[in-house]
């Protein structure tokens, strides 16, 4: 408010300069505050802030109440134990992320120069939250980051509280501003006419042309001119003074009652009425210097009320706010069926508070907004203790039946796959998934629904990967069975419960030869093409070898056995199969298949393919 107090030095621009600007300033000024360089105008601006403001904290407050319950019903659930849900790490997270974005959000607004307390115990308390989550205790974690957002959001409020404040002040001081330029462009005007008055008056004396009758009157008007240039300033002055007392007005309208409001109305009466007059000016010029202090000192005054006012406006609106938050909790707990009294209480002093606040009487609205949140935080006291042993009860019975169905389901599962080859093909993970369900049935009846539903669980799961590996062997079978069959020599091709048996009957070997006949070197060749295919690279061979029963046993035992590795020697080293998938084992005349000698001579290869 420098321009309002005073200074009314020299302009250094031309009068064009000045007065182009001084249209510039005034259509700027009557743009924005339509108009405000008259008192009416001015009295616009802060009302329409005003306004502005409530309407925005209004909302605000709305969804920081709306953000805050989520997360206070998350703490609050929290606190009972094991009959409530569990916190996890990523609603725990969000509860962090949302303290420390309150928290950024009021610094963004620059909250830590402000005088606001709440912004450095928010700090704080998000400090302690992140501090407890490294102590792994997760409930005090979540307890400090809900109120470290709460009072982050409380201190955002000030300082955007505080930001219009500051914005409204600019905006009247630069309506001021403009009035005092205008007047002042008009005290250059008059004193460049003075100075236009003054280069005439010395033309004429310099020239002498218009003797001594001239130069009195040029003299007269000097002086004139000399009155209405100190009439102007002081003008000015005086203008500045009431434009000041008329702002300190609007700050804070009850200073209008006040003695030093009616002292400085009265200063500015007189140093009018001393300036109306066309002898001395000298009253006039001590009368208006008091009259700009004692305008300075008024406005003062209202500032410092006015920030006062804000600052009981401020907790009152906190007040408010908690008590809401605190009945919300209630409402959601179902306090007005559990505890009906203090609930009702509680509602009757928020609804008082705001009363008093839509009044403007901001001591009353905070001290019943304060007795609405003890009636309300008894009202939850009473209602967590009726609710989460409703909910308890809820929770046990759906648990109960969840593991029930989860044991049947396991139970007809199993069922189901009892005559499939499952059985027979996966007996090993059938048998977990019987197991597993065995332990379910059994924590079923011990009444332990969680271990229940996780056997049951892993019951289903095993069976599943059962009927997976049992689908997954049985198209393998199906697939070398039929490339098998395609082979020329081959006599049968089977399924048996290992997997798959290839027969080759007739004479593969001269008699009493241990040397495969070259006859059959693409048979055998085509066999172990078959067998490297990525599909059946992985499967164990046996090589059995047959022979007539005619001779004597034990020759044709050693004759079997050499067959036999000359078949897998062939396999080996012309087949390009591995040794390690390989067994041979002759078995001589031990297994006839009936008394045709070609048909007892034979190689039978089995082909593994369950595990």
């Amino acid at each position: 408010m420098t321009a309002l107090r005073g200074d009314t030095s020299s302009h250094q621009t031309t009068y064009a300069e000045r007065l182009a600007n001084n249209k510039k300033t005034v259509t700027r000024v009557t743009t924005e505050t339509k108009p405000a360089t008259t008192i009416q105008g001015l009295a616009q601006v802060p009302a329409v802030a005003e306004r502005c403001r409530e309407m925005f904290m209004h909302r605000r407050c709305y969804q920081m109440h709306c953000e805050i319950r989520k997360i206070c019903v998350l703490v609050l659930l929290t606190l009972f134990g094991c009959a409530g849900p569990k916190i996890d790490s990523v609603l725990l997270d969000t509860s962090l992320q949302g303290a420390q974005q309150a928290i950024e959000s009021a610094s963004a607004l620059e909250a830590e120069r402000l005088p606001i307390e709440e912004f450095g115990r928010a700090v704080k308390l998000l400090a302690l939250a992140q501090k407890a989550q490294e102590n792994g205790d997760i409930a005090q974690s979540a307890e400090f980051a809900y109120q470290a957002e709460l009072v982050a959001r409380i201190a955002h409020a000030k300082a955007r509280q505080h930001k219009a404040r500051e914005q409204r002040v600019l905006v009247r001081e630069q309506a001021a501003q403009a009035r005092i330029a205008a007047l002042a462009d008009e005290l250059a005007i008059a004193r460049i006419q003075h100075e236009l008055t003054k280069e005439s008056l010395a033309e004429v004396e310099a020239a002498n042309q218009q003797g001594k009758k001239r130069e009195g009157i040029l003299t007269t008007d000097m002086a004139e001119l000399t009155a209405s240039l100190q009439r102007t300033e002081l003008q000015v002055t005086l203008s500045s003074a009431a434009l000041l007392v008329n702002i300190a007005k609007e700050l804070y309208p009850a200073i209008e009652t006040t003695a030093d409001y009616e002292r400085a109305q009265a200063t500015l009466a007189l140093a009018g009425s001393l300036l109306a007059r066309e002898d001395d000016f000298t009253a006039a010029d001590k009368t208006t210097g008091e009259a700009q202090q004692q305008a300075n000192a008024l406005y003062e005054t209202a500032v410092q009320n006015q920030n006062k006012e804000h600052a009981e406006e401020t907790e009152a609106r906190v007040a408010i706010a908690k008590a809401e938050l605190i009945i919300e909790r209630a409402q959601y707990l179902s306090a007005s069926q559990h505890a009906q009294q203090p609930f009702e209480e509680a509602t009757a002093h928020l609804k008082t508070a705001q009363q008093h606040f839509k009044a403007r009487q901001y001591a009353q609205a905070r001290h019943s907004a304060e007795a609405s949140q003890q009636r309300a935080d008894n009202a939850v006291g009473i209602a967590e203790v009726v609710e989460y042993r409703q909910r308890a009860q809820k929770e046990l019975a759906a648990l109960t039946t969840e593991a029930q169905r989860a044991v049947e389901t396991a139970e007809k599962e199993i069922a189901a796959q009892a005559n499939t080859d499952v059985p027979r093909l996966e007996s090993r993970l059938y048998q977990l998934a019987k197991d597993a369900l065995a332990a379910a049935k059994t924590a079923l009846a011990e009444k332990d629904y969680p271990a229940a539903i996780q056997a049951a669980a892993d019951s289903s799961e095993t069976l599943q990967r059962a009927i997976t590996n049992t689908q997954q062997l049985t198209s393998a079978k199906t697939n070398l069975m039929q490339a098998l069959r395609k082979l020329p020599k081959v006599t049968e091709v089977v399924e048996v419960n290992e997997g798959v048996r290839l027969r080759i009957s007739g004479n593969l070997f001269a008699i009493g030869s241990t040397a495969l006949k070259p006859a059959f070197f693409p048979t055998f060749a085509q066999i172990a093409k078959v067998l490297r295919r990525a599909a059946f690279a992985e499967y164990p061979l046996r090589i059995e070898a047959h022979t007539a029963t005619s001779g004597a046993g034990g020759v044709n035992m050693h004759i079997s056995g050499e067959r036999a590795k000359a078949v897998q020697t062939f396999l080996i080293e012309e087949g390009g199969l591995e040794k390690k998938r390989l067994t041979a084992v002759g078995l001589g005349e031990t297994e006839p298949l009936g008394t045709a000698e070609e048909l007892n001579r034979r190689i039978d290869i089995t082909i593994r393919t369950t595990p």
